[in-house]
């Protein structure tokens, strides 16, 4: 697994004081997410998906945020699934892109990097059900495949879990990314 405890880029913030620091835990950078909600005194964490919409809209309205400050921390956490995201995705070795087609059970698992990104190409997936798999240390239900791309799209829409393209940077997650549209 790619933990993202590993994470790199130092995460600051800039409302508070407090939100100013690296984000360091024990000797290791936080999640990104982890990172967002560690400069408010604390929000009970959500039951949600992995994005934590319960948890944001709740400090929201514990700070009595305002239309403005509300978008404006909402493009700071969206920032952070971002960053969440890419960093899961980052590695581009064999190894990595292995351990993807095993989490989405492509068997038999193959054997070289242009191999895999055939076989990933084909496989209609939704990228956050398959992040909050792997940021759950891969226990639980494993992301649905669809067999076909209209079943993914429908899905992805109706339940408002998408990437979006222009934040794909990382060389796996652009393998898996299908147009919703």
């Amino acid at each position: 697994m790619f933990a993202l405890s590993l994470y790199c880029n130092i995460h600051t913030h800039s409302r508070s004081s407090n939100r100013d620091e690296p984000l360091i835990e024990a000797g290791v950078l936080m999640d990104p997410i982890e990172s967002y909600f560690s400069g408010f005194s604390p929000v009970r964490r959500g039951t949600d998906d992995w994005r934590q919409l319960q948890r944001f809209n709740a400090l929201a309205k514990r700070e009595r945020w305002d239309k403005e400050e509300r978008s404006a921390d909402y493009k700071r956490l969206q920032q952070a699934w971002t960053e969440a995201v890419e960093s899961e995705f980052e590695g581009s070795s064999i190894l990595h892109y292995q351990l993807l087609c095993g989490d989405l059970e492509i068997d038999p698992i193959p054997e070289t990097v242009t191999e895999c990104k055939s076989e990933l190409k084909a496989v209609f997936v939704n990228i956050v059900d398959l992040m909050e798999y792997r940021r759950k240390g891969r226990r639980g239900q494993k992301p649905k495949r669809f067999a076909k791309l209209k079943q993914l799209q429908k899905y992805s829409l109706e339940k408002g879990k998408y990437y979006r393209k222009e934040n794909a940077k990382a060389e796996m997650l652009r393998e898996l990314l299908k147009p919703l549209l």
